[in-house]
């Protein structure tokens, strides 16, 4: 799809949808006082860039842990070619606002995909990351600029479960382990400005 209309059509499905506020107020009603779940979101320049920087990795499966209103899956899906996108959400009403936005997904722009494109499968799930099994991924998107030091350690450890090759990409953060190799980092465009961005890849067991 020609970038242009890839981002008119993004915006169309999200007007009206505000996931800064849905998540101030989800956070303040339930006591998340915890700054992790503090709101980021990714443009579509920043995701399509940050994708297109990936090498060979716009196929398999993808997932976005903290995927807050899906922005990353729907962008992966209208980005990428691939196969499955997961999105794993803990904050029960920006979940909810996810699916409502896969539903105008798959009414609006399913149907202006390619043909490679058309035959994904995007669902989003609410759960904690931390105990949901990924290890099929091949490509992780995470934003994860206000994860504390103790929920980036977790991370990590769960990441070495994933398979040989996978690619990993956080935002602002580091993952420290001799098991993933940094082939990139530089700085994308989000919605507050530009942030640092992390692609790392997962190697054999050392």
């Amino acid at each position: 799809m020609d970038f242009d209309l890839a981002k008119t059509v993004f915006e169309s499905i999200y007007s009206g949808t505000n996931g800064f506020m849905i998540s101030q107020a989800a956070r303040k009603r339930l006591s998340y006082t915890d700054k992790s779940h503090t709101y980021g979101e990714v443009t579509p320049e920043g995701f399509k860039k940050i994708l297109d920087d990936i090498p060979d990795a716009k196929t398999g499966n993808f997932y976005d842990l903290g995927s807050g209103t899906g922005k990353g899956v729907i962008l992966a899906a209208m980005f990428g070619s691939f196969s499955k996108l997961i999105g794993l959400e803990i904050i029960p009403e920006l979940y909810q606002s996810s699916l409502h936005i896969r539903t105008k997904f798959e009414q609006n722009v399913r149907a202006l995909l390619s043909e490679s494109q058309k035959s994904s499968n995007v669902s989003f799930i609410q759960a904690n990351f931390l105990d949901y099994d990924f290890s099929d991924a091949n490509v992780i998107f995470t934003h994860s600029t206000c994860f504390y030091d103790e929920l980036m350690m977790a991370l990590e450890k769960k990441l070495h479960q994933v398979k040989t090759g996978t690619k990993i990409v956080t935002v602002t953060k580091n993952l420290i382990s001799p098991a993933f190799n940094l082939i990139k980092s530089g700085e994308y465009l989000m919605t507050w400005g530009k942030a640092t961005v992390n692609i790392y890849q997962k190697r054999q067991e050392i």
